[in-house]
């Protein structure tokens, strides 16, 4: 039994002491899915193989009607054939059940009288009352004989008169084994042996959203194996292509937890549907506000869902116990009825006054609470609406700074005025309310907008601010914000290794609980380093987890205006025209849904005009882009589309002229070099130096092109690697260095790593976070 060794033992020890004149009980109890039907399986095989008789029996919960049905299933036959034939003879009322009860007890001892007998009986939480009395007295009545009990039952609120049954023969003597969630040594162990090889880590942490729950973990796994959604290589099992985010969840997990599910009413059923989409933890008083009932309408079926152990109790709300269930139940609610429960809620919310969502925070929590979701599934102009109306209603105690949030929408949209605006007036509340996380969240969002804004100095400078910030409040999620913007502003600036080194940092992406789009954004920025640095197939194997959760997160899609057009490039470019229709069916969705807001329709143009080869669109989206990255990228995708056809060399030069002077005046030093080399394969050369006052040795001297060759080669890259990496060519990486060389008065590369490791110890890199 992996990851059960000392409930094993104990229940071998009971096979062991079965034979003697001592009868002995056993409870097993757990919650649904920790293994009590397997344990007992097992403890069946070896008694059987032990030459031990076995009486093995279930409850179920139809079976209720039947008076000691699980006793006389395990006896394989019924008494009655030694009954009275005539009606007269059955005793009536309560005798009768007394009477059964004797008859199963001689049963067994005739049973006994041919040797020892273990009797195993599961599911007692749906026992019978005329069951849980017999258990109450024939285990002690029977006590002189060699036989075993093994009885299981669910270890959740709701077992009810079988709980008190296990209590009292606990006080009696039984010996009572408890099956807690497998730990995480036990769960790699369990994983291992389904698979075949040890799970890799993005794998573990989606095994971990099991919660060491042994069925949902088998369930899962052997899934993902069924579906081919598992490779292994070099003897590790690996996710193919997806991240734990975005893995689809197998239909065997799907059908698992219907059944699960299945045992609850139709009204509890539908409640855990409502409440999943609005997240996995609630508080009763809010979902009853925003559903139009009154929490005691709703006692019922929280009650039932509560017994069933679908979902827990904390101190202040109510949470799905295991994430995959959750995640399972979100994801069987068809789309539209997604978003309809959450337009129900966001009119709820408009219509009442002000209530408290959670944790005691006021109807500005709750509005923000709303504009976030609303943001999730793509509804950019309702979110904007809520955050707006959240920053105008004053409230107490709110758990979020509505100002924050409302310029971190602004930014993501690109309107980049208002988010100026809103982000001084976010620092100027937080400096008055003098609360640390509020304070932290300022030079992130300040960081965002100088990445927006093309500022990449700035960008760099404040992402560390937040960083720095965000590590004295062990703030994982702000943490990962930072490390996203600094990821992405080192990569534009060409520090192609200080990208991968921010990225690796940012271990929010693979942790399990995470909020979705919080875990897409990251991804978002991790996949375009990814591609820079592995090509293609690198940013796919990044990505995957993005593609599978469109259809649930749209809203991922937001987070930088050439999101979707990028996605559409690099599935374009394995091949995957499915995944590249996804994006663009859900770039159009958004577009189609806020029609009020120019930057996602240009989206939409610019992600339609390079799956379909549209110059049009693409034109479209070129001058619809307010970020003048965003227009650079449309205006390359142009030139390169132009470029490609026959006497469009003008055009696709004109078009490129256009990206080089977008990505140069937002100092996108990579993406301009790799315009250049585009406007060199059509023949056009064009100067890309300026004249600095600068020293003529010592680091200082270094030119920027010099500086990025120096940070390339001092990590060890050759000079055909360093000129993969900077989009220029072998000669020229070749060159730089040699005037590093001269510059630094050093003759080898072992003393350019060794200079530039003592330089890094003496001053603090923007973009170095190592």
């Amino acid at each position: 039994m992996r990851g059960r060794k000392d409930e094993w033992a104990a229940v071998l020890a009971l096979l062991g002491g079965v034979t003697s004149a001592t009868g002995s009980v056993m409870l097993v109890e757990g919650e649904p899915g920790t293994g009590k039907s397997l344990l007992l399986a097992e403890a069946t095989s070896v008694a059987t193989a032990r030459g031990t008789a076995v009486a093995s029996g279930r409850a179920d919960e139809l079976g209720r009607l039947t008076p000691l049905g699980p006793l006389l299933a395990a006896l394989e036959g019924s008494p009655t054939a030694s009954m009275p034939v005539t009606r007269s003879a059955f005793p009536d009322g309560p005798g009768l059940l007394l009477w059964l009860a004797e008859q199963v007890r001689t049963s067994l001892e005739r049973r006994l009288a041919s040797g020892p007998l273990l009797v195993v009986l599961d599911d007692l939480q749906w026992a019978d009352p005329a069951t849980v009395m017999a258990l109450r007295t024939m285990p002690s009545r029977l006590a002189s004989y060699p036989v075993a009990w093994l009885l299981a039952c669910r270890d959740t609120p709701g077992r009810g008169e079988a709980g008190r049954l296990f209590d009292l023969l606990e006080e009696e003597g039984a010996t009572r084994i408890v099956l807690c969630p497998l730990d995480e040594g036990a769960v790699a162990e369990v994983s291992a042996d389904i698979l075949g090889a040890a799970p890799g880590e993005g794998l573990a942490a989606l095994a971990a959203q099991a919660g060491g729950n042994p069925l949902l973990l088998a369930e899962l796994l052997t899934g993902l194996r069924e579906e081919d959604a598992i490779l292994v290589e070099d003897g590790v099992a690996r996710l193919a292509g997806i991240t734990p985010a975005g893995a689809v969840l197998p239909r065997r997990l799907h059908t698992a937890v219907r059944r699960r599910l299945d045992e609850l009413g139709t009204r509890t059923r539908y409640l855990l549907e409502a409440v999943a989409v609005l997240g996995r933890s609630f508080t009763p008083a809010y979902v009853a506000e925003m559903l139009g009932e009154t929490p005691a309408a709703l006692l019922p079926p929280l009650e039932e869902a509560l017994a069933a152990g679908v979902l827990v109790a904390t101190r202040d709300e109510l949470t799905f116990r295991h994430e995959l269930v959750w995640r399972s139940i979100v994801d069987e609610v068809p789309a539209p009825v997604r978003r309809a429960l959450r337009e129900q809620v966001e009119r709820a919310a408009v219509a009442r006054g002000p209530l408290a969502p959670r944790g005691g925070a006021g109807g500005t929590g709750r509005l923000v609470d709303l504009a976030l979701l609303a943001w999730d599934e793509g509804a950019l102009s309702r979110g904007l609406d809520l955050a707006r109306e959240a920053v105008e209603r004053p409230a107490r105690g709110r758990r979020r700074q509505p100002r924050a949030v409302l310029a971190s929408m602004l930014i993501d949209l690109w309107l980049l005025d208002e988010a100026e605006s809103a982000t001084e007036s976010a620092a100027e509340e937080a400096d008055a309310e003098g609360e640390p996380a509020w304070a932290a969240e300022i030079p992130v969002l300040r960081a965002r907008l100088a990445l927006a804004a093309g500022r990449l100095g700035g960008a760099i400078e404040h992402g560390e601010a937040g960083l720095a910030a965000a590590g004295t409040l062990d703030a994982p999620l702000l943490a990962s914000s930072a490390l996203s913007v600094l990821g992405t502003a080192s990569l534009r600036s060409g520090d192609l290794p200080g990208a991968v080194r921010y990225m690796e940092r940012d271990l929010v992406r693979s942790a399990p609980g995470i909020p979705p789009c919080t875990r897409l954004r990251s991804e978002l920025a991790a996949g375009r380093i990814s591609e820079a640095r592995d090509g293609a197939a690198g940013g796919m194997s990044s990505l995957g987890g993005i593609y599978d959760a469109l259809p649930r997160h749209i809203g991922a899609l937001t987070g930088e205006p050439t999101s979707a057009a990028w996605l559409v490039r690099v599935a374009m470019a394995v091949d995957d025209r499915r995944r590249a229709d996804a994006v663009v069916g859900a770039a159009e969705d958004i577009a189609w849904r806020n029609p009020a807001l120019p930057g996602p329709s240009a989206s939409a143009d610019h992600a339609r005009g390079l799956r379909e080869g549209d110059s049009e669109a693409l034109g479209r989206a070129m001058a619809g882009h307010a970020d003048p990255w965003a227009r650079g990228s449309a205006a390359e995708d142009l030139g390169v589309l132009l470029g490609a056809g026959d006497g469009c060399r003008d055009l696709a030069v004109e078009n490129l002229k256009t990206a080089l002077a977008c990505y140069g005046a937002v100092e996108a030093a990579r993406d301009a070099a790799r315009v250049r080399g585009r406007l060199r394969l059509l023949g056009e050369r064009r100067r890309h130096w300026a004249r600095t006052d600068r020293p003529v040795s010592g680091w200082a001297s270094l030119t920027g092109t010099e500086q990025a060759v120096c940070d390339l080669v001092s990590q060890g890259l050759t000079n055909r690697h360093a000129a993969e990496q900077m989009f220029i060519s072998e000669h020229t990486v070749a060159f730089h260095l040699r005037q590093v060389f001269r510059k630094l008065g050093i003759r080898s590369r072992v003393e350019l790593a060794r200079l530039a490791a003592e330089e890094n110890g003496h001053r603090r890199p923007l973009r170095d976070p190592a």
